[in-house]
């Protein structure tokens, strides 16, 4: 007979802006496991194909206590990612992190919330492996981005090679330049802004 204890979940919730965001972060965390790290919990990812804000977050923690009703359940983290070029140019205000921490936690069982600012887009992280990048998509190595941002620079990048850079809703088409991309150099690059999601989750590389 399973005991109570057999059927503790413990579940890392992550939260996430678009396609490219979410392929970025499974291999971030595939590159965590091969490296020796354990996950403390079942993924679950949500894309929220925009900013991931409390509603969308709420609908994904209820939607995974559905699931597991018959299960004692612990969100061991609950992340939210996003980007920072919406608020840096201030066509949004920025949440108040302390209240929607505060707001989950009187609804649900979890035990950590953290958020990730990707500066100052996904885009810009997929620029720190430019290299990779190119290989990828088969353009000489002395290919120099055009663009005023990062997602501008990278949908140049796509465009030389007919491929229509869709960040929201082009995962299959994106997925095989992305996965090919040096994740252990975009992490190193990114260290400061995966600091607190890295703590939490154990990661020690």
């Amino acid at each position: 007979m399973k005991t109570k204890k057999d059927k503790r979940k413990n579940i890392i919730v992550i939260c996430v802006e678009g396609d490219a965001d979410e392929l970025i972060f499974r291999r971030l965390l595939d590159h965590y496991q091969k490296e020796g790290w354990r996950c403390p919990g079942e993924l679950k990812y949500h894309n929220a194909n925009g900013f991931p804000n409390e509603a969308e977050i709420r609908s994904k923690l209820n939607q995974i206590q559905r699931i597991y009703s018959d299960k004692t359940l612990f969100f061991h983290t609950v992340l939210c990612e996003y980007d920072t070029d919406v608020f840096e140019n201030g066509a949004c205000r920025l949440p108040d992190w302390s209240k929607v921490r505060n707001s989950l936690e009187r609804d649900f069982p979890y035990v950590n919330f953290c958020q990730i600012e990707v500066k100052t887009s996904i885009e810009d992280w997929m620029l720190n492996d430019l290299d990779g990048m190119l290989k990828a998509l088969n353009l000489p190595k002395s290919t120099r981005p055009k663009g005023q941002t990062g997602q501008d620079k990278v949908k140049a990048l796509f465009r030389r090679k007919n491929i229509v850079y869709d960040r929201h809703k082009g995962k299959t088409r994106i997925k095989p330049i992305i996965d090919k991309l040096d994740i252990g150099k975009i992490r190193e690059a990114r260290r400061k802004e995966l600091r607190e999601f890295e703590e939490v989750l154990g990661v020690n590389l």
